[in-house]
């Protein structure tokens, strides 16, 4: 049989890629509510229109176990009916679970129950023994009505049906209120009404060949199609009282379907789509051999199991991004393979493709352009351009081999009216080839611009354009051109009269541009680029970039058309893309929308004369005339899934999609929410949409199958607003709010600040008056070290510096008396000694008035006072010092009596090693560790028997260290060493 093909059409999949638990599904229901449930082996399968939910967990299921593979499908309005070997189950919409009643506990010890259809306020069931049992929804009884005489059910199971499948021939209810079931060899009805049983068959099929495979009601026409194994097709009309035989060569027709004006069946390992007269047809002849259960939607759709690998749907409309990719025959198969780049409209609105083949996007049809030649077939790299204002086809086909490059003009009714040669050795290939109302076409070849002078039949090239390598000819208003250029700018031309040419401007300057549309109302320019599309002001000025970075689904352009309705598209490496030219709105589109491939085709783009639009691309082409909008036979509509606080599903006793406000405790904020667009039509065209009504009014897209995660959220009130919207429009339809009232931590209430605030003031008026008893306390005590302090000072003054000021007084008196007896020499010696005490009352009082200072001043330190003593010292001696102190010290010794004592300390020391110890080498050394600052001073001199001490200097630094309240430590044996532990804290 050949193939006469019924029109456009789009194929689609639903796959284990797609959330389906197994690529094989046997029974197959549409649902009041617009769902698709589809039976697995492993579970029952749910589809919206865009996702697949499986009912494989626990928690759908109570008191039973989860229902695996299912077996027919029927509702009441409120609860769907699933057949099994356990029983029937009853799924609830409201709650999103199962129940399992055992039907025939009392009748049978099968447990198997098969649903029909709903008639009467009754669920109608059956068995393997073909047992038919009512089960009333509402009283919950369940009566055995009637045993219907026909061949027993082996099995039910799917691998244990002996060649004839049973569901391929399912019971079904029909408009005369029979339940008609259908055997092998018999049809059989039991009538609701009277209860009693026909056999129609046996008057009208005398055959007793007739192997019935399959059947299929067709309600509105009243009649019965049954598939035989080797009769063709048998119509039984009139109630069963009529009979009509088709197709009666035709072998093993099984799994057929009907709709209004289809049927659909399989023959053996072809499929068949006819119209209800069985003449127009679409033949599948391969892509369908594992395919069964057959079942039309209600918009027409044919879905189709394709045994292993999922579900097809076949839409007999055709996508809304209509294309050729599910086209039948030799050349529409053969645009998969060479794809698409030469578009040309005909006269009578056909389309020329790829030079060789004629397109009739008003039948589908596809026929060669001419027979006699075959160059036009095999060469795609040819271009072919209609002039719409002398219906001429110009053909252009570049040299090949020894051939001559060649042009052929066909007038509108296509037959050849004159030809031309051109040299493509000194011209180049040719590019490109655009027309004018009133002035001469214009051709772009390697070599440069050409216009053809029709009298010497040559063509000459328009020197004022010298540039090489125009790859595209872009017309704009005002008799200007923009030629694009590979690998340089775009240049802006002006036609100034009959074949004169002015280059008058360059667009976007270091950008590599193709092709350029003037929208003329607005007076601004899109230009498409390899860096995606600019917008210009009239000025050819950039407005905006439009890329990746804010939206567009590819960068480099391969052709750009404005439509009639605002909208720029734009093809690219990625599929196909809109741009509203007002709103700067992005929509892009991929393989669920139809595009042929996403990858398409240079120059391979035209607007045809009643505004269609086509792009070419590596597998075809699409066609689409704007504007597109979605108009669904579904009502779309949003629905909550599943809702988890603090990842455990809550449940809510209305079920979840009644869900409009949650109250949940300070510490449930996290809530993950799934939300799911349900169109069985339009489902994967539609994006979710959410905000947060009460603190952004922003919308923002939601992944498709990812629910909404709100984590860590503050108390207060959250309005979650879902909403939906599609690429073709933008706008959000705002569909469902749920309510989230996260509740304040008790310690963030205001009767608890109320009792806080009271007991932190008490605690404040005990801590303030704690805190002035503290002060005064603090205030005595530094008064009290302030005397102390004092009276130190006033020692150290009577000690030190009153004794020597007394010495100095005496000396000085002595040293007169001498003078006047004119004792010079002694004189002179009493003097000397002043002027030690003098020296040594300085360095004493320099030392005290040192210690009163801060050590803010880097030059008052105490590492830095050390070092200075050390130096006056030991400096001009023969003895080697060394110093290691650590200067944090500088911050921690603040008090001034220890900063003087360690001081004196340290000149006593270093004192008595110059005058006594003999030594070459000496180690001063302030260190710290956890409780205590040391200082220590060691030398390698002949060290002393400190037995024999005769001077007060060794006492003094006892004495000074006592009154750091540090410990004093002496060693005298191969040198001497003087060890002292200051403590850091001290009463």
């Amino acid at each position: 049989m050949s193939s006469q093909n019924m029109g456009n059409y789009s194929v689609t999949k639903i796959t284990q890629d797609d959330g389906l638990s197994q690529g094989s599904n046997y029974f197959w229901f549409e649902d009041h509510k617009g769902f698709v449930w589809l039976t697995c082996n492993d579970a029952l399968n749910r589809y919206d229109g865009s996702s697949v939910k499986v009912y494989n967990l626990k928690y759908f299921f109570r008191n039973c176990p989860a229902l695996q593979q299912g077996y027919g499908f029927a509702e009441d309005g409120k609860h769907l009916y699933i057949g099994s070997t356990r029983g029937l189950y009853v799924y609830n919409y409201q709650l999103d679970e199962f129940t399992l009643i055992d039907i025939y506990k009392k009748y049978s010890k099968n447990k198997t129950a098969v649903p029909i259809g709903f008639a009467d306020g009754k669920i109608w069931i059956f068995n393997e023994d073909y047992q038919l049992v009512s089960f009333d929804v509402t009283a919950k009884k369940i009566k055995l009505e009637a045993q219907i005489p026909i061949q027993h059910l082996k099995s039910v199971h799917i691998y244990d049906n002996d060649g004839n499948v049973f569901y391929f021939r399912m019971p079904f209810l029909d408009t005369n209120r029979n339940i008609c079931f259908i055997g092998t060899k018999e049809i059989i009805t039991y009538n609701l009404d009277s209860g009693k049983i026909n056999i129609p068959s046996r008057k009208l099929i005398a055959d007793s060949s007739v192997i019935f495979q399959s059947a299929a009601y067709d309600k509105k026409e009243d009649a019965l199609y049954l598939g035989t194994t080797n009769h063709g097709l048998i119509i039984l009309k009139n109630n069963y009282q009529q009979t009509e035989q088709h197709l009666k060569f035709l072998k093993r027709i099984g799994g057929i379907t009907v709709k209004d004006d289809k049927i659909a069946f399989k023959s053996v390992s072809t499929l068949f789509i006819f119209d209800k007269l069985l003449k127009q047809r679409t033949v599948f002849h391969t892509g369908f051999e594992r395919a069964f259960n057959f079942q039309f939607d209600n918009i027409g759709r044919l879905w189709v199991c394709d045994d292993g690998q999922g579900e097809v749907i076949i839409d007999f409309r055709g996508a809304m991004l209509k294309n050729t990719i599910d086209g039948t025959g030799p050349l529409m198969q053969a645009f998969k393979t060479t794809g698409v780049s030469d578009i040309t409209e005909l006269a009578d609105r056909k389309m020329l493709i790829n030079s060789a083949t004629v397109f009739d996007p008003e039948n589908f049809s596809v026929k060669k352009f001419a027979s006699d030649r075959r160059s036009y077939y095999n060469n795609s790299r040819g271009k072919s351009y209609g002039n719409p204002y002398t219906e001429e086809l110009w053909m252009f086909e570049n040299k090949i081999g020894d051939r001559e490059s060649i042009i052929v003009v066909f007038d509108k009714n296509l037959k050849q009216k004159d030809s031309y040669t051109y040299d493509q050795e000194t011209m180049g290939k040719h590019q490109h080839m655009i027309n004018f109302p009133d002035s001469p076409s214009v051709f772009s070849f390697s070599t440069g611009l050409y216009l053809l002078n029709k009298t010497t039949r040559k063509f000459e090239k328009i020197n004022t354009i010298p540039d090489q390598n125009p790859f595209y000819i872009n017309i704009l208003s005002d008799n200007r051109i923009a030629v694009s250029y590979l690998n340089r700018d775009m240049m802006l031309v002006k036609i100034e009269g009959q074949n004169k040419y002015k280059t008058i401007g360059r667009i976007l300057p270091k950008v590599q541009s193709f092709y350029i549309q003037e929208d003329k109302k607005y007076r601004q320019y899109w230009v498409g680029t390899n860096q995606g599309v600019y917008l210009l002001d009239k000025d050819f000025k950039t407005m905006k970039i439009f890329d990746s970075n804010n939206g567009l689904a590819g960068t480099y352009i391969y052709g750009i058309l404005l439509d009639d309705f605002g909208k720029l598209w734009c093809s690219h490496q990625r599929g196909l893309s809109s741009i509203d030219t007002q709103t700067h709105i992005i929509s892009n589109y991929d393989k669920e929308d139809g595009i042929q491939y996403w990858d398409f085709n240079n120059r391979g783009f035209l607007k045809t004369s009643d505004g269609v639009l086509y792009f070419g691309g590596v597998k075809g082409f699409n066609y689409f005339k704007p504007p597109l909008k979605l108009s669904s036979f579904y009502r779309p509509e949003i629905y909550i899934d599943e809702v988890l606080i603090n990842n455990k599903r809550y449940v809510s006793p209305n079920g979840i999609n009644s869900l409009n406000e949650l109250d949940l405790k300070y510490d449930e904020n996290n809530i993950s929410i799934k939300a799911l667009i349900k169109d069985l039509e339009h489902g994967s065209q539609r994006s979710m949409m959410y905000r947060i009504k009460n603190i952004d009014q922003t919308w923002k897209k939601m992944s498709r199958r990812a629910p909404l995660n709100l984590t860590s959220l503050a108390p207060g009130t959250y309005n979650i607003e879902f909403g939906i919207t599609d690429k073709f429009t933008g706008k959000v339809l705002a569909q469902k709010i749920i309510k989230l009232n996260i509740h304040k931590v008790f310690y963030q209430t205001f009767l608890f600040w109320i009792i806080l605030g009271s007991l932190f003031s008490g605690i404040l008026i005990l801590a303030v008056s704690r805190w002035e008893f503290i002060k005064q306390k603090n205030e005595f005590k530094e008064k009290m070290a302030l005397e102390s302090q004092r009276n130190k000072i006033t020692a150290d003054l009577h000690d030190d510096i009153g004794s020597t000021l007394s010495s100095l007084q005496i000396n000085s008196m002595v040293a007169g008396e001498l003078i006047d007896k004119q004792k010079i020499e002694d004189a002179q010696k009493v003097l000397r000694n002043i002027e030690v005490q003098s020296r040594k009352l300085s360095e004493n009082m320099s030392d005290i008035v040192w210690s009163l200072k801060s050590n803010k001043d880097s030059l008052m330190t105490l590492s830095t006072r050390i070092r200075n003593i050390a130096s006056e010292i030991l400096g001009n001696s023969d003895i080697n010092y060394k110093i290691n102190i650590d200067e944090s010290i500088d911050s921690e010794i603040v008090d001034f009596s220890i900063k003087k004592n360690i001081i004196l300390i340290t000149k006593e020391a270093l004192n008595n090693v110059l005058k006594y110890s003999r030594a070459d080498e000496v180690s001063i050394d302030l260190k710290k560790n956890e409780n205590s600052h040391i200082l220590q001073i060691k030398d390698n001199g002949t060290g002393f028997d400190p037995s024999e001490i005769k001077g007060n200097g060794i006492g003094n630094m006892k004495k000074r260290t006592q009154e750091m309240n540090g410990i004093f430590d002496l060693e005298s044996e191969n040198g001497t060493t003087i060890k002292i532990l200051i403590p850091k804290f001290r009463d």
